[in-house]
């Protein structure tokens, strides 16, 4: 199967450049911040589900990955893990 010859791919036709795009650069950058800041955390930015996670780095009762689209919601859920692994540790 070959390309036709007004293809952008055809054989002999001029490279166009493509621009490299960054997806979500702030929601990432708020992600990397949180994950510093955060020591028994582990905090990502997925772009593909445009979700924020984040695990624990002890053994947590409950969920073991806490997941929003909003990192203030996220910071939310982490509390509550906190606090649910408090209260199981009594």
């Amino acid at each position: 199967m070959g390309h036709s010859k007004a293809a952008r791919h055809a054989t002999g036709r001029p490279r166009v450049p493509v621009p490299r795009q960054s997806f979500d650069a702030e929601r990432r950058a708020a992600a990397t911040h949180l994950d510093l800041i955060e020591p028994y955390w582990v905090v990502w930015y997925g772009a593909g589900s445009r979700r924020f996670y984040a695990v624990p780095v002890w053994d947590c009762p409950g969920p073991p990955i806490v997941e929003s689209r909003d990192i203030q919601d996220l910071v939310d859920q982490m509390r509550a893990a906190e606090d649910a692994s408090r209260v199981a540790a009594r």
